[in-house]
């Protein structure tokens, strides 16, 4: 029996999505992107502290919650790091919808195994950007940007005695949620001042 891969809305370009122009089927509505100014305005924050301390104190953060480091460039104030990887059910671009619906996931499941469908797992991490520099006196300007990428391998797929190519998709979708952020600059902040702090003793 052949078996059928069940790609359907998987396969959809992250761009639609986030356009607005897909609507999920379970009545959450369609997605609404940021615009660009809210999205900056939710990335940045100006941290009390020196340039020194605070971009120590970001690259220590990071370390603590899991990030592996990619890149780290003093003068130029970057330093990049990504998440581990790991498979999932769904690409970046169908995260919106889940996160809205408890059951959405399950429910793509099931409608697959209904079929008689094999799901084609996603390959997902996050990278995560932070540019950090001076902002006046003992202050640093903050800027931290998320994305979410998903890849899926090419795969040939048969469904009522026909058979396609499907060739490999990426994704890839900003992280729009402001806790996020909000808590990664609380934490910077935190550690800016512990390090302030033990500086002032010495």
């Amino acid at each position: 029996m052949k078996k059928i891969y069940y790609l359907l809305i998987f396969l959809l370009p992250g761009a639609l999505l986030n356009s607005g122009c897909i609507k999920s089927g379970a009545g959450v509505g369609a997605y609404q992107p940021l615009s660009i100014q809210q999205r900056a305005a939710m990335q940045t924050k100006e941290l009390e502290g020196s340039f020194d301390t605070g971009f120590a104190a970001t690259l220590s953060v990071l370390q603590d919650e899991g990030w592996q480091i990619n890149v780290v460039d003093k003068s130029s104030g970057i330093i990049q790091a990504n998440s581990l990887k790991r498979q999932s059910s769904i690409g970046p671009a169908e995260d919106w919808y889940a996160e809205r619906d408890p059951k959405y996931i399950n429910k793509i499941i099931k409608q697959a195994k209904k079929k008689g469908a094999e799901l084609v797992q996603w390959t997902r991490w996050e990278q995560i950007t932070a540019h950090i520099e001076p902002w006046g006196s003992n202050t640093i300007r903050e800027r931290i940007t998320i994305t979410k990428y998903g890849s899926l391998p090419s795969n040939t797929y048969s469904y009522e005695s026909k058979t396609r190519t499907i060739g490999a998709r990426e994704q890839s979708v900003v992280v729009e949620n402001p806790a996020t952020y909000q808590y990664l600059f609380q934490q910077i902040q935190r550690a800016v001042f512990i390090r302030q702090g033990l500086t002032n003793k010495n």
